[in-house]
Order: structure tokens, then sequence, then C-alpha cells
């Protein structure tokens, strides 16, 4: 058995990693800790948590668990991973994943050194929506990729948050999302992008976050990729869209809900004719268009931000039992988070960035 801590008893953990871990039979939840006292003592009751901390040095030093989940603010990242890793545990560390390319260079050099795997929870990859596409493209059924749109609508600026450090972050819709969607980006291209050009315009005074994100991003092979943040939309929410356009089909994949109902005319083979699709799913779905066609390639019916969290976990435990631990999943969320910088910092030139460029970056 796995013996598991996790640092901080926030929504996040309520929601995916509690419920994530107990169903992973090799993970035994053996301490927690919460600074606020009537949170922790209510966690410890719901979930049958063991034992409860106020304070993360004396849980590791307590209770030496070979796990620890890091899922406090972005601020304490730094700090706790870098506990945890010197008492021992592996770690896998909520996103967004360090403040500065700096503090993630330093926490993956110490993993290294400590002979511990971390892991940042880009967990979308795992979901069937994703997963099971990623598998049809490698398959070649679809052939090349060479296109994807993302965009994202809703209203729900970060000034409005109820979780108050993410009401605070000025750089807040990229850097605190936006490694969800670049990462599903890399993962459906296999690689990483070269450039960034990005535009952060502040289109509503009274919010001094980044609520609307336009990122273009050209990527090995002449492949490119856009990406579309809308937080002060009035349209019908839209939780995460892609378009992944393939030479043979085109993909388009949600999350966060869908219930679509629709006829209508396309042009097949030169010529027009009557299509219907209809969908209803409360977690995610994925489908592929050609020739005026449309059917379903993967689909969730109910939300899957726990179980792919879980499937994760499990990922983790195989690669914390090999001989020869690796932190590529590591070094590969430090690229990501330099991409993120890299839009910040396109927005500040008004001007291409190529990624590489960006050695030394911090978030505001």
């Amino acid at each position: 058995m796995i013996r598991t801590a996790i640092f901080g008893l926030g929504k996040v953990v309520e929601q995916i990693h509690l419920p994530a871990c107990l169903s992973v039979s090799d993970i035994q939840v053996v301490a927690a800790c919460e600074p606020v006292a009537a949170r922790r003592d209510a966690m410890k009751e719901r979930f049958g948590i063991p034992a409860v901390y106020a304070d993360a040095r004396t849980l590791v030093e307590t209770e030496k668990p070979d796990l620890v989940i890091v899922a406090t603010p972005p601020v304490t990242h730094y700090e706790l991973s870098l506990l945890a890793l010197e008492n021992g545990a592996h770690v896998l560390c909520e996103k967004p994943f360090m403040r500065s390319l700096s503090e993630a260079d330093d926490i993956i050099a110490a993993a290294d050194q400590h002979h511990r795997l971390l892991v940042v929870n880009n967990q979308y990859r795992f979901m069937a929506t994703y997963h099971d596409t990623k598998q049809r493209l490698e398959a070649g059924e679809f052939g090349r990729p060479y296109f994807i749109q993302c965009w994202q609508q809703m209203y729900h600026p970060a000034n409005t948050d109820a979780t108050p450090w993410r009401a605070d972050l000025k750089q807040s819709t990229l850097y605190e999302f936006g490694s969800h969607a670049l990462d599903l980006m890399s993962f459906f291209f296999d690689d990483l992008p070269e450039t960034v050009t990005a535009i952060i315009p502040r289109v509503r005074l009274e919010y001094d976050s980044d609520v609307l994100v336009q990122m273009t991003l050209q990527f090995p092979e002449d492949r490119l990729a856009t990406l579309a943040f809308n937080r002060v939309s009035r349209a019908p929410e839209r939780y995460l869209e892609m378009r992944v356009d393939c030479d043979e089909a085109s993909l388009r994949l949600s999350l966060g809900g869908v219930a679509r109902a629709s006829v209508g005319m396309n042009r097949a083979d030169g010529r027009l004719a009557p299509s219907a699709r209809f969908s209803y799913v409360r977690g995610g779905e994925a489908r592929a268009e050609a020739g005026g066609r449309s059917r379903v390639i993967a689909r969730e019916s109910n939300p899957a931000f726990a179980s792919a969290t879980a499937t994760q976990l499990r990922q983790m435990i195989i690669d914390m039992q090999q001989p020869a631990l690796t932190n590529a999943k590591a070094r590969h969320s430090r690229e990501i988070l330099r991409t993120i910088f890299a839009g910040y910092e396109s927005n500040r030139q008004r001007t291409t960035v190529a990624v590489s460029d960006i050695t030394l970056a911090s978030i505001l």
C-alpha cells in the first residue's frame, strides 16, 4: 500500500483528490493537513481521514508518507513540495505548477537529487474524451493533425472567484487554467510550441485580471494552434471546446457537459445532404466529422475530473516502482509553464515570442 498524505483540504481535494484516492486500491490515505480547524475536522469526519494536522511539517515528520498530494494555493507549492521530497515522499502537485521557472527548475532538481517522482496533475489527457482520441490518432485513423483550435466561454472573472487566492491573481486565466489546454495541444501534436503570439486586452476596466486571452502557437512541422479564453462572455457557457483538424477528418472535443440537437444541410461529395445530430452527456464527448457526417468516437456520461486523477495516480504508482525514476513529466510541465509565461511576455511586448527565449519568468 502507498501511504498517502494530502496537503490542503479545499474544494479540489473534496471533489477530486480524495474521491480519486479512495478509488485506487493501492493507495491508503493516512493523513492530511489544513490550517482551518473547522474545515480540517469536517473533512476528517466526512472522508474518514485517520489523522489530520494543522501544519505540513508535523504531518510528514510524524506519518512519513510515501506519496504527498500538494493541493494548496500555488504560492505554497514550492515550499511544500520541497518539504515532502526532503522527507522521502513522491509528489503529485496540483496546477498551476510553480510561480516561476526558477522554482520549477529547483524543485525538479530536488526531486532528482532525492530520487523521487514529481508529477503535476494535468489529468485531462487521462480522460476518455482525450485519451481515446489520441489512441485513434496514433493508429492513423484520421491522418496527420495539423491545426488545433481551443476555446472557453463563460462569465467567471477571477476577481469574483470564491477562492481567495484565485480572486487575487492578476495573471489568472492563462496561468491558472491554460496549462490544461496547452497540455492537450502538446498531447495531440506530440510536441511543444516554438513561438507564441498573444493578445490579452483589458476589455473590462473593472477587472484587472486576464479575462480575455487570444493566443496563436506555432508548432514544429508547420502545425498551428489557437487558444481563445473569454471569462466575461454572456454567451452560453462552454467549459472547454477543441477542434483538431486532421488530413482525413475534423475532430470536435467538448468537456463540461454537452446538450446539442441539430438538423442541417451539409455538403458531401459535391451535393447537399441532410444531417442530424444529438448529444447529451454531463462529462465529455469527442466526435469525428467528415463528408457531412458526424460520429461519436469517445464519450463520458459523467464528469471525469476525479476518475482521470485516479488514472494518473495509478500510472504514477507504476512509475514510482521503476528501478530508474525519470522526472520527464515534471520537465514537460515546466515547458508548459514556460509557454504560459511566453504568452504573457508576448502580450507585454506586442510581438511574437520564441518560447526558447523565455529563461527567467514569474507570475505577478
